[in-house]
């Protein structure tokens, strides 16, 4: 199983084209608070506070603190998390915001094209994701008569109660 989850890192390391630090899930709170885990990297190992941090699956969130040999990440479900996103199939534009354990996708327009089903990418914009990154998929849609944008329940591509292994995403602008 810890195999399959290795090759799976691997591949995704290829796909992203970027520097990648793997490290380990050594601690989570999932408290009403915050959603945040704890990774066994830190600053000796190069991470930095704001770098990118996925799972094969696709994003986990950014780290918000660091030590030496640790470093804490909020996740993507977290309230205070957003992230600019694309519906992959009509490239409609939002943000991706958590709501503890779902997202939801806020500012897309109402007459945007977007269904359940549907695969929710990073956009690159915002500076802390590159483009492409897996966030979610379309849970539901809903359509109010009035008002300028859509409600859109995303749900996790990542399990986040079972991640082990994660990716810190290592930028070369800085």
């Amino acid at each position: 199983m810890q195999n399959e989850r290795l090759r799976k890192l691997l591949a995704f390391v290829d796909d992203i084209d970027r520097p990648a630090l793997p490290a380990q899930v050594i601690g989570e709170d999932a408290s009403s608070w915050a959603r945040t885990i704890t990774i066994d990297k830190g600053t000796r190992a190069g991470v930095r506070v704001g770098l990118p941090v996925a799972a094969a699956e696709g994003v986990v969130g950014r780290v918000i603190k660091t030590a030496a040999n640790s470093s804490r990440v909020l996740l993507v479900t977290d309230a205070s998390s957003a992230v600019a996103a694309l519906v992959q199939r009509t490239r409609t534009r939002g943000v991706a915001r958590g709501r503890g354990v779902e997202m939801s996708l806020d500012y897309a327009l109402r007459k945007a094209d977007i269904k359940q089903g549907d695969l929710l990418i990073t956009s690159g914009m915002g500076g802390v994701f590159p483009k492409g990154l897996t966030l979610g998929y379309v849970a539901a849609v809903q359509r109010n008569e009035f008002g300028l944008f859509q409600k859109v329940d995303i749900v996790p591509a990542v399990d986040f109660s079972h991640l082990e292994e994660v990716l810190v995403v290592i930028r070369e602008d800085r």
